[in-house]
């Protein structure tokens, strides 16, 4: 059975003022490889704002040391070294400190916030000296890190397991629901991949009506309630999703269709309706109803993209009106001069398995990966 002994915090750690910095004198914010944290009274983030390259004249907090953020008194362990905004508390123990014993004491001082949210400010280091927890302790009455660490550690292999099996769940569902959990490829999808289709060129004007989308800018959406509708812009990655809202009617555009981010060239296939952020940024519509299948429109986005995408640029971008003498290459039926719909959707169809295939192969690779780490823990 643990033991447990009342201890002071100011017998254990030290409270500090710091000097704080304006945002303003922060040295190339937000770089990848910027070895300083930059905290403010924020609760996000593990009250980290920004992070920073070193600022001169203005000395950093060594790390392994904890913040106090003094508008909503929250306490944050800093494992790097770091810089603060202003009304930020240091804290620093009187003992060697590591990740897991941090995490232990971090959650006992979470447990104060409320008590220091209760009294001045300028009685708030007191207070924090004063205030006395229960620790568990060895049976020499001391202070038992070692139990620490493992608790911290059982909860971590704990944790992690459950959110490992909930991420490989969701996918496992994901692929029952959508048809895809079947991504074995036939005998007829090996024989479209090695297929050589003969291709010609075709006017995108004389297949597609191109429209400019709305433009509506982000200032106009952000207090905007989240809901259904994709607001697209023209960055890469999410298939140019930026968040989902409450769109008002007279903002959608027709979905079904081909979007092209019109100064980045980034081209995306957007199922639903959706609202744009810029009115540079066009949409193609099939002229042909027929035709409008998403495995299609999917063949059509690679094929865009192909075309044009080493065309255009940010300096020289895409337009409705230069579109128009623009052209891309796609298979035709032998001896003919008709679009392989056919072959385009068994084509897609098949890169969608192959796609599927290694998702589920990295999902195995993820699965050994982390029962040997927790067996590690």
């Amino acid at each position: 059975m643990v033991k447990y002994k009342e201890f002071k915090l100011g017998d254990l750690f030290e409270i500090q003022k710091v000097k704080g910095i304006n945002k303003s004198k922060l040295v190339n914010p937000n770089i990848s490889t910027n070895e300083y944290d930059y905290v403010t009274r924020t609760s996000l983030n593990n009250g980290i704002e920004s992070t920073t390259d070193f600022v001169c004249d203005v000395p950093y907090n060594e790390p392994n040391t904890f913040s106090l953020g003094l508008l909503q008194m929250t306490f944050f362990y800093r494992e790097r070294s770091w810089y603060a905004g202003q009304f930020v508390r240091k804290i620093i123990p009187k003992f060697k400190l590591n990740t897991k014993i941090a995490l232990y004491f971090n959650t006992i001082f979470s447990r104060l916030s409320k008590v220091l949210l209760s009294v001045l400010v300028r009685h708030v280091d007191n207070v924090f000296r004063d205030s006395k927890v229960r620790l568990p302790v060895t049976d020499a009455d001391e202070i038992d890190f070692n139990y620490m660490e493992q608790y911290i550690a059982e909860l971590e292999q704990q944790r992690f397991a459950e959110l490992e099996q909930q991420r490989f769940a969701e996918l496992d569902s994901y692929l029952k629901a959508t048809g895809l959990n079947d991504y074995g490829l036939t005998d007829e999808d090996k024989k479209i991949l090695a297929y050589k289709p003969i291709f010609q060129e075709f006017k995108i004007v004389d297949l597609f009506n191109v429209v400019n989308t709305h433009s509506i800018l982000k200032s106009q959406v952000a207090n905007l309630e989240n809901g259904n509708v994709p607001y697209l812009t023209a960055a890469e990655g999410n298939n140019a999703v930026l968040k989902y809202i409450n769109c008002p009617k007279e903002w959608i555009d027709e979905g079904n269709c081909v979007f092209i981010g019109g100064k980045t060239m980034v081209v995306t296939y957007q199922e639903k309706d959706f609202c744009s952020n810029d009115s540079h940024n066009l949409a193609l519509y099939f002229k042909d109803s027929r035709y409008k299948s998403p495995l299609i429109q999917q063949y059509f986005v690679g094929s865009v993209r192909k075309a044009l995408s080493k065309k255009y640029s940010w300096d020289d971008s895409i337009s409705k009106a230069k579109i128009r003498s623009d052209s891309v290459r796609l298979p035709v039926v032998s001896n003919t001069k008709n679009l392989d719909f056919n072959y385009m959707e068994k084509y897609i169809r098949a890169i969608e398995k192959l796609t599927i295939a290694e998702a589920v192969k990295y999902k195995d690779r993820e699965i050994l990966t982390t029962e040997s780490l927790i067996n590690k823990m």
